[in-house]
C-alpha cells in the first residue's frame, strides 16, 4: 500500500459544486470509514481541496477516484496525483 496526495480543483460554478455535495460527503465518509481516505479538506478559498489517500496502486486510487460525485458531476475540473512519503507526522509508516 503507499499514500498518494489528490490535488483538486474545483469548477467555479457553485450550483454544481452544491448539487453534488451530499452525494460527495457520503462518498468520502466510506471511504474514509474504510481506512481508504486518511485526510481530506477544502481549501480556505473553497477553490480546491488536499486529500490524501492509501491504495494499492495509482491506477486503483484513479479507479476509486472515478466513482466520486463530485468527479462524476463535474465539481472537480483539474486533478493531480502524487505518491507521497511523509516524514514526519501521524501518517508516517502507513
Amino acid at each position: 500500500m503507499a499514500l498518494f496526495a489528490v490535488i483538486w480543483s474545483y469548477t467555479t460554478d457553485a450550483s454544481v459544486k452544491e448539487a453534488a455535495h451530499a452525494e460527495h460527503l457520503t462518498f468520502v465518509k466510506d471511504a474514509a470509514a474504510r481506512g481508504v481516505l486518511q485526510e481530506a479538506g477544502a481549501w480556505a478559498d473553497g477553490a480546491g481541496a488536499l486529500l490524501v489517500f492509501q491504495a494499492v496502486s495509482e491506477d486503483a486510487l484513479r479507479s476509486l477516484l472515478a466513482e466520486d460525485p463530485y468527479v462524476k458531476q463535474g465539481v472537480v475540473v483539474e486533478q493531480r496525483i502524487y505518491q507521497w512519503n511523509p516524514v514526519i507526522g501521524p501518517l508516517v509508516g502507513i
